[in-house]
């Protein structure tokens, strides 16, 4: 019955913390009262276990978690934002203890697998149920305008959540290398990672999802296989380069233009704003600003003025964006995160955690995915498997060695190791 109701609870929290999947047919303020009591209550719970554990992945997380609540102080300090109007604006970026209570349930990395996958594939069904029905906004928001509009040769629908449904694509290709019994399943989502992309024409999209479905295809191949893949994967490039499909010559143009700028592109523009003129002191050059509450508190109107005035949007900028709300520390903790993507070990059939946390460093320049609540809980559940996998994953090397240097026995009584495997992972 516990393991029901915490399926349940997990389930549930997806879809709110995603707010829907920004449903413009729900009403908007019983969503936001729910998100945020939703959200506020799971922190309270989480922070009880911040710090029970120790080394993996704990460090930056607490790192992450401690900033985004201190920031609020820093608003109220730097900007005169008020506690109410920060608690319910920061609410968004602060799911990230629910990796504590992860970690105290114990929850099985196959449950959360079979959670991601059905959000993924929900994920699909509703972008082309929307690319569809794109003269009427079901869901998320369209660049500009009342309705989505073609751009860049497609009707482009940045579609809300894309955290979830990336991190079951990665799940795919990893069960179609593992010989999964459901390998048609998972080889329809992976092709459906390529195209969904593609169709969405965001640069950061396709490069971060092309260059991870390469390197996981490429690496385990044999040195003839990967000459193949190199060629295969050239001649492509150049047919889609040379060719008149809409979506990739919008791509190219989109691509070219701002490379001409250089320097003076909007996005460089903007970052060098928000990294040495947006702080008005010392103190929130560290511990950062405050998330803004956009159009209402006197830090909000402000940057919404920015946006307004000349074109700078936090969105815009990734990491930047992290430093400018967030502080220092919390940059720390993303690289530190990222430095145990590689440093850290992890079972082969959890290797998608990793490729979930490359992806984020490739887009974390130009795009929100490192702190967006379309994003966090996919990075917790990812950081969760991850951490889970590698100290399990641990603790059964060093039974290993143990059993392999019967001198390191001597004088201790002989007993049964015990087995840590992918049954105890998932129990």
């Amino acid at each position: 019955m516990k393991e029901k109701l915490t399926i349940v609870y997990l389930s549930l929290l997806v879809i709110i913390s995603l707010n829907f999947f920004d449903a413009k047919f729900i009403n908007p303020k019983m969503v936001n009262y729910l998100v945020f009591l939703t959200v506020v209550g799971t922190v309270m719970v989480s922070a009880l276990f911040m710090f029970d554990r120790k080394g993996g992945f704990v460090l930056p997380v607490q790192m992450i978690s401690l900033s985004i609540a201190f920031s609020m102080v820093m608003a109220l300090f730097s900007w005169g934002q008020g506690f109410k109007d920060s608690l319910f604006e920061t609410s968004q970026y602060m799911l990230w203890p629910l990796f504590f209570l992860l970690l105290y349930l114990k929850i099985p990395i196959r449950t959360l697998e079979k959670i991601i996958l059905a959000y993924g594939i929900l994920y699909v069904l509703l972008y082309f149920f929307q690319y569809a029905n794109a003269h009427t906004v079901f869901f998320g928001k369209p660049i500009s305008g009342e309705e989505f509009s073609e751009q860049r040769g497609a009707i482009r629908i940045i579609f809300p959540g894309a955290g979830i449904f990336i991190l079951s694509i990665f799940i795919a290709i990893t069960k179609i290398t593992q010989n999964d019994r459901y390998k048609w399943l998972y080889g329809g989502l992976a092709v459906l990672g390529l195209v969904v992309p593609i169709m969405q024409v965001t640069r950061q999209f396709i490069a971060g999802v092309f260059l991870i479905y390469f390197y996981h295809f490429f690496k385990s191949q044999s040195l003839l296989k990967k000459f193949l893949i190199l060629g295969a994967f050239a001649g492509g490039s150049l047919i889609l380069l040379n060719s008149d499909i809409p979506m990739i010559n919008g791509v190219i143009e989109v691509q070219q233009r701002d490379a001409k700028l250089g320097k003076n592109y909007i996005r460089v523009e903007a970052g060098k704003y928000f990294l040495t003129e947006f702080s008005p002191n010392t103190l929130s050059q560290i511990f950062g600003n405050g998330a803004p509450n956009w159009g209402i508190s006197t830090y909000g109107k402000f940057v919404e003025r920015l946006s307004n005035t000349h074109e700078y949007f936090l969105s815009d900028v990734g990491i930047i964006a992290v430093y400018a709300m967030f502080g220092v520390f919390a940059i720390a903790g993303f690289g530190l995160m990222w430095y145990k993507s590689f440093l850290l070990t992890v079972p082969k059939q959890y290797v998608y955690v990793k490729y979930y946390l490359w992806y984020l460093l490739i887009t974390s320049f130009t795009w929100y995915s490192v702190y967006h609540y379309h994003y966090i809980i996919a990075t917790i559940f990812a950081l969760y498997i991850y951490h889970r996998s590698s100290m399990e994953q641990k603790k059964w090397d060093i039974v290993k060695q143990f059993l392999k240097n019967p001198s390191d026995r001597k004088g201790s009584k002989q007993r049964s190791a015990p087995v840590m495997d992918e049954k105890l992972i998932n129990q």
